[in-house]
């Protein structure tokens, strides 16, 4: 084995080889040597009396560098080459790789059997190869070399200590980096120390622990400033069980020499040393470390620097505001494996420092808070001038659940302030230095704030802090911020109180104008304290969004929601939150989050905006989320104002992954936006928030310009795109864009609210789709509201895919019928898919030939409804079908919601015909139905409470008169609900009545509501009638109800007519018994009732119906009154719908309605001279279509267009389209001259129309065209209609002022004539009506709830249920009794207070009479039949005896009806009924005798 020994030495020398044999008894010990040799540096001294002297003589404390070269002593091993040719540094060099020699390093314990020994894999012999590794690091091969230990003899305890050469001093920069090779199972560990000359101590600098891979690690440690002579130390243990390989190679230490001397220093900015001449930066001076060599940078302001040598210097611990302090130590900290091992001032085991203990009793997020004296306010900066004042310190951060380290600077003397500085998260073993600058207006105080992580592995250390410039403050600390005394340049302002006063323009705006994201100040101040339209978090900013939830101030360890970043993710975060944020893809970039490290399952916190004052029609907030990790809660959008309106939901662990989250907010006044988070069961997955964006949540301008083309003019004069005309979003703001009559031309449109409208289940699939009832829970992936009504309560369509359905199970539904004349046709519909594994949605155009796929949508989509726009055209009729399949996921819903169509698209249908055909043996007229004894019954007779069959078959499906004993009549379930009325009978043993009304036994029918372990508090079914045509005027409906203290529930019956839905009786009182009610339908024209049964009570039901009874509901053959005011009656007393009045046919029996038809405004026959008709009818063709309308007489081409006019004889004209020389597609118009006022669903449009031809027949429209000159579509049809005329009666609507276009487009071929006759319009159209807004204002029969525009039926105002969504129903309130009563106060005892302040006796409530002037008086009444004589108590549905009235015992609370108008009063009432000119009226006489001593006075009063 070839060894080297390093030989220096200043004066002669010997070199002597002495060899050891350990045991001399055995003769085959031999130590041996041969081929020694000496490098030529060894020079061989001349032994003779006289001695050569040196070329040069050099001083004892000085080092020869060779060519008469001298340097000084300490210059040696000092990082820098002092020589000309560095022989200062060739015995430690400070990059050694062992190729050529060990560099001076060596073992020190020789001997043993067991040391260091520099060596190649090669170089070994063959019994010694699994001591070395297979390469060396520097050149990577087995030739290389390498420091390793070398083991030829097990002792115990033996030690390998392997030493650098000694080194003068090092900077503070100073750092050295090795590789090391430690392997195998018995390796043992492995530790590197630092050992100063004359000190007793010693630091450590590295270790490694066992076995750590066959490979080579790489390892960097810090030396930091070193004053006095050093070297490094390696060493290993053997405990007579080593075996292994360790080894280490390529040492290099890196900046670790002084500056040099300069004669001249860069910058001004740099100190020039006194005595070492080197230069240091500005920011080196006085950091308590000797940059210089020679300690001139640090021998100033020593008050304004601490080593924490001795104590804290100037600095405090915070008493108050933390949770524990700061700790004062010397040498490594006590827990293993964190912490620093060294101070950074001495750089050794002898100095101090301040460090933070994780381990206990600390826990995770408790925080210490080191405090600096205060100083003065900085100065201001010139453009050139160097920083004013400095903060300096040093840093330590090691460990693996490091949390957070943070500084501060306030000016005040209690709180954080602002933050200057942070950083998270292990940093690796080394002390880093840290400079902020300070600008403050103030005096200020600098705060360092460690945070403890979440395990004992995470202390955090600082040493060294000082100042530079920065002035100390010697008075007291400032309580409250400093005043900055400016000069106010803004003039006075003169806005008055309820105005908001500009800054610095002084404007005044309406306060209804500040935070409404539009800036109406001209220095947008309006919106300066408002949170932001766009927040992306970045510079630590909320954008304003305030904390609500937890309350300030935040208790330790809280879950709250708060702004970071992805590199202050803690260990033990890594797969709980993101490490970059979604606005920049960084670690540096800032998010928001609730870090579930902190508080217990349940926990909620709130982040909330500044009030908002309105939101636009279209406002949507748009965000991005992440929620990742096992047990990660929920996170909510809420809309709040006294009251918590959840948005959008989402909970449980959602991927690795940004998503993306919209919810849709809408017209709202002075509203809060939240955003919740909810912690889950553990601490594994943080909620994570970016990018909150306030999409078009400016309200609308309203502009003095007219709108322009392709603009919808609201009814607010607010102008929008007529791309969002009915497509039930309110994007007017007052719902006149979704006014129904305005969107009369719209067809197939479906909100799925109460049932599935014109589509239908296809029977050829596995299930069906259901309708989503509104209190459905969905596991947090579908949608918390539904699309429409943004409300919880609102209804969708949805797919469970729960069992039975398994994967790939498959649900279809299919839409109405459309005609292939339909052109540039589109479908447009919301769905929500959210979850993984939630499956597939297709979307078919259904043909009688094939399918053909629209559009293909798997997996998860996002939650939040998602907007779907689709082409659609076919040469044939068509059909759209949805396909829904179930996912490997079967507890998430694919949702679809509000389907619309465009108005291109045309249903395929059948119109009433004017012709009259001969009807065949046995069969009916085409418009006519078979009776199930063959008798016939028109279509206008169906459902008009006349058996006109003789045998009720016209009546069998309409919800007829109905004991529910073969059935239910007609009466049908809505698809809307998960439960329906069920038809069963009664029980005893069971929650429904014992028995029913009709035959009073436990075999009888009757319909309830099923109890059900599943059934769910507000739960409601629905029960529905057909459409009723007409009401008698006396017109009644008595039913049976029973509600048992065991049936909890509640039972309302509505009217619904085509522009309202209104509660007409309600009754939630507990009975044990069936009670009657009867509710008077009189006058009623379309309507249909409904039955509603809501649950109210988890698992209960049981409220149940029986014995409907329609009574004198066919109107008479002479009826007194009409159904409505605009009715039109004919002379034999028959009542017609005013727009059927001089229509050109008799609707009439008389044929009165006929007769007087002279005024009607643009009435037209068309019976005269060709170039007459537009200036006779009033009507103008249209200049930009393609061709123009003409008149025609008789047939006027073979095969198509009409044989004779409509008139009765055939003989007059008519107006057509001549498609012979048209191309397809051509369009002729002609347009009313008469400009209508603007009116909703009161204007009508009669005419006669002939479509005759070929199959490819044309389109006919009507449009009205307000003022921006956008066509709006009324009416269509198209297709080949057969050789008649057929009527048309179109309801015209408009917003603005309108007129009428009527245009014909041409089919694919020449026979595709088409003609129009006898045109005229309703008298009302001339007249116009208030452009009805969706909703504005609530029957008064309804309460309207405060805060959100809502309609709740008077009776539940004040009944102590909350039916607003915003409870303001049940504010307010001045009696605890259920029912809708007035505040009583201002009246007597005995008196009722009503809406107006009026009072009334307390004997009139609840007497059938209106006595209030809203008839509050008569609301919320139990039904209740009492004896003649008897009161009715309103409050308790008691009957009150003749004898207890007035007996000054008060039977009736709360309002003693029962003692009211007492006090020697009788009081006497006669009702009496009477018709008169067709209306009903009832008038109370009255006669109060009060006896005045021996007088008797009569009052007479009459009430109507």
């Amino acid at each position: 084995m070839r060894r080297v020994v390093v030989l220096n030495s200043r004066e002669e020398f010997k070199v002597v080889i002495r060899g050891l044999i350990f045991n001399s008894s055995d003769p085959n010990e031999v130590v041996a040597i041969d081929d020694v040799s000496f490098s030529r540096g060894c020079v061989v001294a001349v032994e003779n009396d006289i001695k050569a002297p040196l070329p040069t003589q050099c001083p004892p404390s000085q080092f020869y560098c060779g060519e008469n070269v001298c340097v000084d002593g300490v210059k040696v091993c000092d990082f820098s080459l002092d020589c000309p040719s560095g022989e200062d540094e060739s015995k430690c060099s400070a990059l050694c790789d062992f190729e050529s020699d060990s560099c001076g390093w060596y073992e020190v314990v020789q001997g043993d059997g067991f040391e260091w020994a520099r060596g190649s894999a090669n170089g070994v012999d063959i019994e010694y190869l699994d001591q070395t590794p297979p390469q060396d690091h520097s050149t990577n091969t087995s030739a290389g070399h390498f420091m390793f230990i070398f083991k030829r003899s097990s002792r115990l305890s033996q030690q390998a200590l392997l030493r650098s050469p000694t080194f003068q001093q090092a900077s503070s920069d100073c750092v050295m980096t090795f590789w090391h090779y430690n392997s195998g199972h018995s390796v043992g560990a492995a530790e590197m120390h630092l050992v100063i000359e004359d000190s007793d101590s010693i630091t450590i600098l590295w270790q490694t622990l066992y076995n750590q891979g066959n490979q080579w690690h790489p390892v960097t440690v810090q030396i930091g400033r070193q004053t006095r002579p050093f070297h490094i130390s390696v060493a290993k243990l053997s405990l007579a069980v080593y075996e292994g390989v360790s080894a280490l190679d390529d040492f290099m230490f890196h900046n670790c020499s002084l500056p040099k001397a300069a004669e001249v220093c860069p910058t001004p900015n740099h100190l020039h040393c006194i005595r070492s001449k080197a230069c240091v930066d500005y920011f080196q001076i006085c950091d308590l470390i000797d940059d210089c060599g020679d300690g001139t940078d640090e021998e100033n302001s020593p008050e304004l620097m601490c080593d924490f040598e001795e104590d804290l210097c100037s600095w405090t611990q915070e008493q108050e505001e933390d949770m524990f302090d700061w700790t004062l130590i010397q040498g490594p900290t006590p827990t293993f494996n964190t912490g620093p091992w060294k101070d950074h001032t001495r750089a050794s085991v002898d100095g101090h420092f301040l460090f933070i203990e994780s381990s206990e009793p600390q826990k995770f997020k408790d925080t210490a808070v080191l405090i600096s004296r205060p100083f003065l306010q900085t100065p201001r900066l010139g453009p050139e001038s160097k920083p004013s004042c400095v903060f300096r310190f040093h840093y330590h951060m090691f460990g693996q659940h490091v949390f957070r380290l943070a500084v501060y600077m306030r000016t005040r003397n209690s709180g954080r302030g602002n933050l200057l500085w942070v950083r998270y998260g292990d940093q690796g073993n080394f002390w880093h230095r840290k400079t902020l600058q300070i600008n403050s207006a103030h005096h200020f105080q600098i705060l360092v704030e460690g945070t403890v992580g979440d395990d004992f592995s995470g202390d955090i250390a600082i040493d060294d802090l000082s100042f530079l410039g920065c002035q100390p403050y010697d008075g007291e600390e400032p309580s409250t911020f400093a005043p900055i005394t400016t000069m106010s340049t803004a003039p006075p302002h003169s806005c008055p109180s309820d105005q908001f006063v500009c800054s610095t323009t002084r404007e005044c705006v309406s306060l209804s104008q500040v935070c409404n994201f539009t800036p109406d100040c001209s220095d947008s101040s309006d919106e300066e304290h408002c949170v932001k339209e766009y927040c992306d978090f970045e510079g630590d900013t909320l954008c304003g969004w305030y904390l609500s939830v937890p309350a300030t101030p935040v208790p330790p360890h809280a879950f709250r929601w708060q702004t970071g970043q992805g590199e202050s993710i803690h260990q033990g975060e890594q797969n709980h939150r993101p490490a970059n944020d979604h606005t920049l893809g960084s670690s540096e970039g800032w998010y928001i989050f609730a870090d579930s490290s902190n508080g217990e399952y349940g926990h909620t916190t709130d982040l909330l905006t500044a009030p908002i004052k309105i939101t636009g029609p279209q406002c949507t907030l748009v965000f991005w989320y992440h929620m990742s990790g096992f047990t990660v809660g929920t996170l909510q959008v809420q809309l709040s104002r006294k009251y918590e309106y959840n948005f959008w939901s989402q909970n449980g662990n959602q991927g690795n992954r940004w998503r993306r989250g919209e919810v849709f907010i809408g017209i709202h006044r002075n509203i809060q936006v939240g955003l919740r988070a909810k912690r889950g069961i553990s601490y594994m997955g943080d909620i994570v928030v970016d990018d909150v964006a306030f999409v078009d949540c400016a309200p609308p301008i309203t502009s003095d310009l007219p709108c322009g083309n392709n603009k919808f003019i609201c009814a607010n004069g607010h102008c929008i795109s007529e791309d969002n005309l009915c497509d039930f979003i309110d994007h007017c703001g007052d719902g006149s864009d979704e006014n129904h009559y305005i969107c009369r031309g719209f067809s197939g449109r479906c909100n799925f609210e109460f049932d599935l409208c014109s589509w239908r289940q296809t029977q050829d699939d596995d299930f069906d789709w259901l309708i989503k009832p509104g209190n459905m829970h969905t596991h947090g992936t579908g949608p918390s509201t539904d699309h429409t009504l943004r409300k919880p309560s609102g209804h969708y369509l949805y797919l469970d895919g729960s069992f039975p359905q398994t994967t790939g199970h498959t649900a279809r539904i299919l839409g109405p019928l459309f005609h292939h004349c339909s052109k540039d046709g589109k479908m447009v519909f919301y769905v929500h898919m959210s979850g993984d594994g939630i499956g597939t949605l297709n979307v078919y155009m259904s043909t009688n030939s094939n399918h053909s796929l629209l559009l293909s949508l798997t997996g998860n989509q996002g939650n939040y409804w998602s907007r779907q726009e689709l082409p659609i055209s076919s040469t044939d009729n068509f059909r759209i079908m949805f396909e829904g399949k179930v996912g490997s996921n079967t507890r998430v819903h694919i949702c679809l919601d509000d389907i619309t169509f465009s108005s291109g698209c045309i249903l395929s249908s059948r119109f009433e015909t004017d012709s009259t055909p001969r009807l065949l043996p046995g069969s009916c007229p085409p418009d006519s139905l078979q009776c199930t004894n063959g008798n016939c019954f028109k279509r206008e007779q169906k459902c008009d409470f006349t058996d006109d069959c003789g045998d009720g078959t016209d009546e069998l499906d309409c919800g007829t008169s109905c004991s529910f004993e073969h059935g239910h009549c007609g009466w049908k379930s809505s698809l809307a609900n998960t439960f329906s009325w069920a038809h069963g009978v009664g029980s005893i043993h069971m929650i429904r009545p014992p028995h029913d009304h009709t035959l009073k036994n436990e075999s009888g029918h009757f319909v309830y509501l099923a109890a059900t372990p599943v059934g769910l508090k507000g739960d409601k079914a629905h029960m529905r009638s057909s459409v009723w045509k007409e009401s008698s005027a006396i017109c009644k409906l008595t039913f049976w109800y029973y509600i048992s203290e065991k049936a909890t529930g509640i039972i309302r019956l509505f009217i619904k007519t085509e522009n309202e839905l209104r509660e007409v009786w309600t009754e939630r009182q507990m009975q044990s018994e069936w009670r009657r009610a009867e509710v008077s339908l009189k006058s009623l024209r379309n309507f249909i009732l409904i039955f509603e049964a809501v649950r109210t009570q988890d698992v209960s039901g049981g409220a149940a119906l029986d014995d409907l009874q329609f009574i004198d509901c066919a109107p008479p053959v002479h009826p007194g009154s009409c159904p409505a005011v605009t009715d039109f009656v004919c002379n034999n007393g028959d009542c017609i719908e005013y727009h059927l009045e001089c229509d050109g046919k008799a609707d009439c029996s008389d044929e009165s309605d006929e007769i007087d038809c002279m005024n009607v405004p643009g009435a037209c026959n068309f019976d005269m001279p060709s170039d007459l008709w537009q200036e006779t009818c009033q009507l103008s063709q249209d200049p930009l279509d393609d061709f123009d309308w003409e008149i025609g007489y008789g047939r006027m081409r073979n095969g198509t267009g009409p044989s004779a006019d409509h008139s009765p004889n055939g003989g007059g004209g008519y107006l057509y389209v001549n498609s012979g020389a048209q191309r397809e597609g051509d369009v002729a118009r002609f347009i009313s001259q008469l400009e209508f006022p603007a009116s909703v669903g009161i204007c009508h449009l009669r005419f006669w129309f002939h479509m005759y031809g070929s199959r490819h027949m044309g389109t006919l429209k009507v449009y009205t065209v307000g003022l921006s000159g956008t066509p709006l579509l009324m009416w269509a049809t198209c297709g080949n209609r057969g050789d008649s005329w057929h009527y048309a009666n179109v309801i015209l609507s408009n917003a603005s002022p309108f007129r009428v276009i009527i245009q014909a487009e041409v089919g694919a071929d020449q026979w595709t004539d088409i003609a129009v006759d006898d045109i005229s319009f309703t008298r009302l159209c001339l007249v116009g009506g208030p452009v009805t807004t969706v909703p504005q204002t609530c029957h008064k029969e309804h309460f309207q709830c405060l805060y959100l525009f809502e309609c709740i039926p008077l009776s539940w105002h004040c009944d102590g249920e909350e039916d607003c969504l915003d409870s303001s129903d049940e504010e307010m309130c001045a009696s605890v009794v259920p029912g809708t009563i007035p505040p009583q106060t201002g009246c007597e005892t005995g008196e009722y207070r009503c809406m107006n302040s009026s009072c009334i006796p307390a004997l009139l409530l609840c007497d059938t009479v209106l006595d209030c002037p809203d008839g509050e008086d008569e609301y919320g009444c139990p039904v209740k039949i009492c004896d003649d004589g008897e009161l009715v108590c309103e409050a308790t549905a008691d009957c009150v005896s003749y004898q207890s009235r007035c007996d000054n015992i008060v039977d009736c609370p709360p309002f003693n009806s029962d003692e009211s108008s007492c006090y020697g009063k009788i009081n006497t009432f006669i009702y009496l009924t009477f018709l008169f000119k067709g209306l009903c009226f009832t008038v109370a006489f009255g006669t109060i005798v009060e006896k005045k001593g021996e007088e008797i006075i009569l009052t007479v009063h009459q009430t109507m």
